[in-house]
């Protein structure tokens, strides 16, 4: 991940990287989280650069636009299930996630802004969270 923020960054100067991923192996491999402090150490300061993680997976994020909860789900499966009750066909796979209905129907009847409340609300020291809402916050408040 770090090698194409880098590249991303490096390419070209008026590029804005977001960058989006699960937390869940930071929390149970001690490697993988101090890289992950490492990634986030480096690029805080960097106006380029937003880092979007969910605790355990994207799910979450996704469980957001119809759940106020921020209950622990002890990994991405649990949260993927949660999930599956709201879109029952959902799948983490290519074929699935470019299919542009099951985004439509996310985001529709304001569903997006209420997993953006609802993501503020929560923080990482309690239960599962998600600051993809800042993605999002960025994108519709500014003209990158």
């Amino acid at each position: 991940m770090e090698k194409k923020i880098d590249e991303l960054l490096r390419a070209n100067a008026d590029i804005f990287v977001i960058c989006v991923f699960d937390s869940d192996v930071s929390t149970h491999n001690e490697h993988e989280r101090k890289k992950l402090e490492q990634l986030q150490q480096k690029y805080q300061n960097n106006e380029n650069l937003i880092l979007c993680n969910s605790l355990p997976s994207i799910e979450y994020w996704f469980l957001l636009h119809y759940e106020n909860t921020n209950r622990h789900f002890n990994n991405a499966k649990a949260a993927e299930t949660a999930l599956k009750r709201y879109i029952n066909n959902y799948q983490k796979t290519e074929h699935f996630l470019e299919n542009e209905k099951w985004v439509k129907d996310l985001c529709a009847e304001n569903k997006l802004q209420d997993a953006i409340k609802r993501a503020q609300k929560f923080v990482p020291e309690y239960g599962s969270y998600s600051n993809v809402h800042k993605a999002f916050e960025i994108l519709c408040n500014s003209n990158r």
